[in-house]
């Protein structure tokens, strides 16, 4: 048995270093999603550190050669790796099919009380809020009357407990305990439950990563995975940290143009 598996490595290893012998060829693909040419999709072949991009057929044409591994990429679609074996130079055309992202649903929770149908029934079952009501009443309260020769809101000769123009220090109270609860940390909610970038991809569109960030086509699957390595990326996608994320990824490209690219 050990001889068995001690030959079976051998081979191995042999054909292994057979095919880096092999001298790498033209191999041409084409690239569809649901039957559909896609444009515009980098083609980058790691072992040879190489790449490509797809023109309006879907098509490329690229040096590869058999065990070389080749990585898709694209804004819309999901990446993909592709390890070559010997049977994808022997067609003509190598078929490469993606998958479009999805944006999917956050979970909507459906509650028992749903209509029935009568009208009369439905809107005696609805419960009506008036949110102007809190508001006039503030202003009825804080509202201060003067006594004229036809009205008087109080009498004067009789002491009600209350001081006129005095201090509400209920009201004071109110404004004390608001700005303590400013203080308690809030729970941070993001935006999306899918990885760093997957969520980047469905927030801006290809034109922000070529243009903003000045990236190029085969660089941009790249950009998106050092972002990644940063720690604290993932708090960037919490609801209302779009403006922090912009400025991270403007920061970010900078430092990623510096990186030596040989």
């Amino acid at each position: 048995m050990k001889n068995k598996l001690l030959l079976f490595l051998c081979l191995l290893a042999m054909q292994l270093s057979y095919a880096q012998l092999v001298p790498r060829e033209v191999i041409k693909g084409k690239i569809l999603a649901d039957r559909m040419p896609i444009e515009n999709v980098t083609i980058f072949n790691i072992s040879s550190n190489k790449g490509a991009v797809s023109d309006h057929l879907g098509e490329f044409a690229m040096y590869a050669r058999p065990t070389d591994t080749l990585y898709f990429s694209n804004v819309v679609f999901k990446s993909r790796l592709l390890v070559l074996n010997e049977n994808d130079f022997k067609v003509i055309t190598l078929i490469i099919r993606l998958e479009e992202f999805v944006n999917e649903l956050e979970e909507v929770v459906v509650t028992p009380r749903t209509l029935t149908g009568d009208l009369m029934k439905d809107v005696r079952n609805m419960k009506i809020i008036d949110m102007r009501s809190n508001e006039n009443v503030g202003q009825i309260i804080d509202l201060q009357y003067e006594a004229d020769l036809q009205t008087t809101p109080t009498n004067p000769g009789v002491y009600d407990g209350t001081i006129q123009y005095g201090m509400d220090f209920v009201k004071i109270g109110k404004m004390i305990g608001k700005i303590f609860e400013k203080d308690k940390p809030e729970k941070m909610v993001f935006t999306s439950s899918k990885n760093f970038q997957e969520a980047v991809k469905d927030k801006f569109t290809y034109h922000f990563f070529t243009e903003t960030l000045g990236l190029k086509q085969e660089e941009i699957g790249l950009f998106l995975a050092y972002c990644e390595s940063d720690a604290n990326v993932n708090q960037l996608l919490a609801v209302n940290r779009e403006i922090d994320l912009i400025d991270f990824l403007i920061n970010k490209s900078v430092d990623y143009k510096k990186i030596p690219k040989d």
